[in-house]
């Protein structure tokens, strides 16, 4: 690429100060309809890392309505959302049926521990899951041919080189 008008390979740093009011709610406990979901999840084929594919170290991640913010969860609005963001089609499937918790089956999407928590402690604390970067950067790493986030033991430097063979531009 020797075109002036293209802006080359180069990683974006960003320092994101977040805040969020986590409303009064009882320790977290894994209850019988978050065990169904679970189980339900992987009857249907579907317990594997919705971004990677992995089966190692999965966990349920609570991916429109955050389990600690269940007490003050707009349940109508939940629903209309994971109808649309349908990961596993069970919005569609339970469509007539109103949600009440975050438990819900339609508010569930399995990752793994990289893609759901995951942090790079040796690379300066830089993040691969969902609890720990933007959205437009986290689905990237589904979205994209070439994971465009260093994942674990990845260098800055060897990820652009990684994107820049990719390149389909």
């Amino acid at each position: 690429m020797t075109d002036k008008h293209i802006v080359q390979a180069h990683a974006e740093t960003r320092t994101l100060h977040e805040m969020v009011i986590t409303p009064d709610h009882v320790k977290r406990s894994e209850s019988s309809e978050f065990r169904r979901t679970k189980q339900r999840l992987k009857e249907d084929g579907h317990y594997k890392c919705w971004v990677c594919g992995s089966t190692d170290n999965l966990q349920v991640h609570h991916y429109g309505l955050e389990w600690s913010l269940g007490n003050i969860g707009d349940y109508d609005a939940l629903k209309e959302f994971v109808e649309t963001f349908d990961v596993y089609g069970y919005g569609r499937l339970l469509r007539n049926k109103p949600i009440t918790s975050p438990d819900d089956i339609r508010n569930a999407m399995v990752l793994c521990a990289h893609h759901h928590t995951g942090v790079d402690h040796a690379n300066g604390g830089t993040g691969t899951g969902i609890h720990e970067i933007t959205f437009p950067v986290w689905i990237a790493q589904k979205l994209c041919v070439e994971n465009p986030v260093p994942q674990e033991g990845e260098t800055e430097a060897g990820t652009i080189e990684d994107v820049k063979n990719k390149e389909s531009m």
